[in-house]
């Protein structure tokens, strides 16, 4: 049996019995020079999904590879995983790419030796509307290019070794390939011829009444045990009826493998076998500008682009931005790009030798974070400066050919707190969640007692305090320990407001909302409670009345018909100038309020309290609200509420 190139580099094309080494087949020989699988995605208006879906590649038509949606960030190592699916058995094919998130659902691409399907389960795991969960996507063997979902459809690839790729378009909802409900009159669509292979994410990109489908095709060559890709075409097909917008042949010789694109403007960028990158017009694929890295530097060969293309622009300049991405070379570079013309700026650039890296960069608020490997035992996760480059810090986790998944659930305007998600590519691999200055936070090695099981390839998607991920074994992951709500995470002055804090009194016992504290805190008193740090936002009543704080916090969307568990805790004192002292917490269960936990100490006290059933009840229009009072009013005397933080976690 011969293998036309499944993964990249001088081993690839080989007898597929010779590639065995240490019970170890072709994939993880190889995949020391090869590329991170991507997944592409939807973050822009233009793309109609929810804002928490991960619908592509790295979420979005530019790779942006992060999302305003919490994430785990307790240990989720052991029995923390939250739900396990073997979606296939047999070793070393299994799960290649990101899964995808739409709505509620999770969809992966997973393969056998005989057949490759597209599996669909619940965020939560359990099982969804489709038979045993799967859509059967042609033949099996490694299928390498992500899946993506636009217009009611996921659209998959079979990759292809030794026949022709196959474009498939399957109802989201109903699994169904027929041409009723995709609008496809021929389901799936023949790519290219059987020496081709299609190993790049598919990106999807909606404008209008346009919906288009981007992906590149390689061909292996078995002669050059150099370089084997020899060639390549990248296609547009039309999302809503599956034909053929244009195919446009390489220029440079060099082929598309996992060099997926982004939809800059009215261009589309990517790059190639023979470091070249390329910018055409999304609309006909005619060619705009095209660069080869390798000229930009002296006696320097940047060797294969076997990353998708990251943009971002920069703000100083209207339309103006950087394009960013990794090489086989061992680089991580960044290019000026001109949004308004498709042109490259070639005096605008920078690159940093991180390594080997197939590893799709993301960039978020000046910084860079990127993958690299070196075998299957060694690789870091880089932060770089997005002006030049530099190194801001580096964790050796193992190898990483995936693409960081960031989330910015936590990060406030100015505290720049965010988690970044990276799968490993080793025999001890599984998924690693790091913060923003390089620590290791938790990290889960995956299942099973084959080495094979925990080989992670292709990396992490994020939505509404979820993330999934899968492995060789063919093992989907969702993870969903708990998420932290408090002024430390959604500032009150964002906007729209994630979180809102009252003071002043109440004059019942148990307190109602005919008088609830209704002076909302200024910047200044948010401040003292953002953090459990001893500076404590102080408020006195008026005489015959209950000193309270009430606080409102809204909770994410995708996690409110999930959430298994509420969990309170406030943090302050509560006084008087009689005898009697102290203060109670309460939640809003929708028709009152229900107590928690009390004190009569009127020293600094943590009370807290829990809910685990009739969930919905205390989320009311999508927030929940708490509310601490002093436990005394006098005719006299006023009472005294001083509070230092407060916090929520919920438990999905």
């Amino acid at each position: 049996m011969r293998i036309s190139g499944i993964f990249g580099g001088a081993e690839e094309g080989r007898d597929i019995n010779t590639q065995i080494k240490g019970g170890e087949t072709l994939k993880k020989q190889l995949a020391v020079i090869i590329g991170a699988i991507l997944v592409i995605s939807a973050i822009v208006a233009a793309i109609p999904a929810a804002a928490s879906d991960w619908p592509e590649f790295q979420k979005d038509e530019v790779n942006v590879g992060r999302t305003d949606d919490s994430a785990p960030i307790t240990n989720a190592s052991g029995t923390d995983v939250s739900w396990v699916h073997q979606t296939v058995t047999g070793n070393w094919y299994g799960i290649d790419t990101v899964p995808i998130v739409v709505g509620h659902y999770v969809y992966v691409l997973a393969a056998n030796a005989n057949n490759a399907y597209l599996y669909k389960y619940y965020k939560n795991g359990s099982s969804a509307n489709w038979a045993n969960n799967r859509v059967t996507v042609g033949s099996g063997n490694f299928q390498n290019s992500c899946p993506a979902y636009g217009d009611g459809k996921i659209f998959v690839i079979n990759t292809g070794y030794g026949s022709t790729p196959q474009l498939y378009a399957i109802d989201a909802d109903s699994g169904s390939t027929s041409q009723a409900s995709t609008g496809w009159s021929t389901n799936p669509v023949s790519v290219g011829t059987s020496d081709y292979q299609i190993s790049c994410p598919i990106t999807y990109y909606e404008a209008g009444s346009i919906k288009r489908l981007f992906f590149g095709s390689v061909r292996m060559s078995n002669e050059d045990p150099v370089n084997l890709s020899d060639d390549g075409v990248y296609y547009c097909y039309y999302a809503n009826n599956g034909t053929q917008a244009w195919s446009r042949n390489t220029n440079s010789g060099g082929g598309y493998y996992w060099a997926g694109a982004a939809v800059i403007g009215d261009y589309l960028v990517y790059g190639d076998d023979k470091s070249n990158v390329t910018s055409v017009y999304l609309s006909n694929g005619t060619t705009v500008d095209e660069l080869n890295i390798s000229t930009l530097w002296t006696n320097f060969d940047a060797k294969e682009i076997r990353s998708s293309i990251t943009w971002n622009e920069t703000g100083e300049t209207p339309g103006y931005g950087h394009i960013y991405f990794t090489s086989k070379g061992g680089y991580c570079y960044a290019l000026g790009f001109n949004k308004s013309t498709g042109k490259f700026n070639t005096s605008d650039k920078w690159r940093n030798n991180i390594g080997y890296s197939t590893s799709t960069p993301a960039v978020y608020k000046g910084k860079v974070y990127v993958g690299h490997n070196s075998g299957f035992t060694d690789g870091k996760l880089y932060c770089l400066n997005e002006d030049d480059g530099s190194e801001v810090w580096n964790v050796s986790i193992g190898p990483v050919q995936s693409s960081p998944a960031i989330s910015t659930w936590y990060d406030n305007g100015t505290n720049n707190e965010i988690y970044i998600y990276v799968t490993t590519n080793s025999a001890t691999g599984g998924l690693y969640c790091i913060d923003k200055d390089g620590n290791e936070v938790w990290h889960n090695n995956s299942i099973g007692t084959q080495s094979c099981h925990r080989y992670c390839l292709a990396g992490a998607a994020i939505s509404g305090g979820w993330v999934f991920y899968g492995n060789d074994g063919g093992y989907l992951h969702g993870l969903a320990n708990w998420t932290r709500y408090d002024f430390n995470i959604k500032r009150a002055t964002e906007t729209p407001k994630k979180a809102w804090a009252y003071g002043k009194q109440v004059d019942t016992n148990p307190p109602d909302t005919a008088n609830d504290p209704n002076t909302e805190f200024d910047s200044t008193e948010y401040g003292k409670i953002r953090v459990d740090d001893g500076t404590r936002q102080s408020d006195d009543s008026d005489i015959n009345k209950y000193a309270a704080h009430r606080f409102n916090f809204s909770i994410d969307d995708n996690e409110v018909n999930f959430i298994t568990k509420i969990n309170v805790t406030w943090n302050g004192i509560g006084t008087h100038e009689s005898e009697e002292n102290g203060a109670t917490l309460y939640i809003w269960n929708g028709t009152g309020y229900e107590q928690l936990d009390t004190t009569n100490l009127g020293t600094e006290v943590n009370l807290t309290g829990e809910k685990t059933s009739s969930i919905s009840s205390y989320i009311n229009s999508g927030n929940v609200t708490i509310l601490v009072k002093q436990n005394t009013k006098d005719p006299d005397l006023t009472s005294h509420i001083e509070t230092d933080y407060v916090k929520l976690v919920v438990t999905p």
